[in-house]
């Protein structure tokens, strides 16, 4: 602002200059005519004032009002310079960043089993104690959702709309190498103490008459011949085995194979029966073995599954000695006697009758 009042002071002292020179040329020029030639007077030359620049930053002394204004000094307007234009800001646009789009997660594999045997039974927990389920087939798939704390069961989901367990070895599995222990496993079944049966007491031997001695029949060369029905199809080809139960109940789990299919193809529709001391043992008919099924049991696989309590056995233990033969689904005998003895106190008994 500073800057343009200097330049307009110095274009009024340089017209004032060019003024004055033109009015000095008019008076010699005209005052001249009709008087004698004298010497021309060199007019003396206007001293034109030179523009200096300001330094930047200086301001002019103020000038005091009641002061004489100096003799051909400019004039100064006390109007503003008129304000230069200020550029208006170009509003720069933002471009938006794109975020980078997350990558979906990893499904988690679900655990799975395959039953990879014929037929297998399912529990209602980890272990042959708890009661069946129901029956699963070879090449069905479930869904993992538990194990028992020592893996050797597996719980899935479903059978009848309930989950439920089946042993490990029976199926092959995927993706379980995490599968996390089951929650709410069931307890097993309470076993019910009995309490021991008073010691018969001896009696006093009395006298027998001896009985008549029938005749003895000539030894037939089958030793089946005898039986009746079809014959003797099936014996015992493993066991018996045993395991401690306490001693309140004779738990039978048995396993009727055809050894010569496939290898041991279970049968069905088959039961026994067991007598201890020459007494005859309360099973009923209506339990029969599940064919083309098994279930892993502590001492072998089976598919038949019958318990008698204490209460049923002679002697009320489960101790002594016993007979075992097969009948098959008419009720006909299909089987020789079997003669076995259990220890004290172990009442699981597993057999494999093989008609192979």
């Amino acid at each position: 602002m500073h800057r343009d009042a200097r330049m307009q002071r110095l274009v009024v002292l340089a017209l004032l200059a060019t003024l004055a020179v033109t009015l000095a040329g008019c008076s010699l020029l005209f005052g001249s005519r009709g008087e004698s030639e004298e010497p021309t007077a060199i007019p003396e030359r206007a001293i034109v004032p030179t523009f200096t620049p300001t330094p930047e930053g200086y301001q002019a002394e103020p000038v005091d009002a009641g002061s004489e204004q100096v003799e051909g000094a400019p004039v100064v307007d006390d109007q503003p310079a008129p304000e230069l234009p200020t550029e208006t800001p170009v509003p720069v646009e933002e471009v938006p960043v794109e975020e980078p789009t997350p990558e979906p997660p990893t499904p988690t594999p679900v655990p799975k089993l395959i039953v990879n045997i014929a037929g297998a039974n399912v529990r209602n927990g980890p272990g042959t104690e708890y009661g069946l389920a129901g029956a699963v087939n070879q090449g069905q798939a479930f869904d993992i959702t538990g194990r028992n704390p020592e893996g050797t069961w597996w719980q899935f989901c479903c059978v009848n709309g309930q989950q439920s367990w089946i042993f490990g070895e029976l199926v092959a599995t995927e993706n379980a190498d995490n599968v996390p222990v089951a929650e709410n496993i069931p307890a097993p079944p309470a076993v019910v103490q009995q309490p021991p049966a008073p010691a018969p007491q001896p009696q006093p031997e009395q006298p027998q008459p001896e009985p008549p001695q029938p005749e003895q029949p000539a030894p037939a060369e089958d030793p089946c011949a005898g039986i009746g029905g079809d014959g003797c199809k099936f014996k015992v080809r493993n066991g018996p085995l045993f395991a401690n139960n306490g001693g309140t109940e004779i738990k039978l789990q048995l396993f009727f194979i055809h050894g010569g299919v496939d290898g041991g193809q279970p049968q069905g529709s088959y039961f026994v029966v067991l007598m201890k001391d020459g007494v005859k043992l309360p099973i009923s008919d209506g339990v029969r073995s599940i064919a083309l099924e098994r279930s892993q049991g502590a001492l072998g696989p089976f598919n038949y599954e019958y318990k008698i309590g204490i209460g049923d056995i002679p002697g009320n233990t489960v101790a002594g000695n016993y007979v075992m033969y097969v009948l098959d689904g008419n009720g006909e005998r299909d089987s020789q006697d079997f003669h076995f003895s259990i220890p004290e106190g172990q009442g699981e008994v597993w057999l494999e009758w093989d008609q192979g």
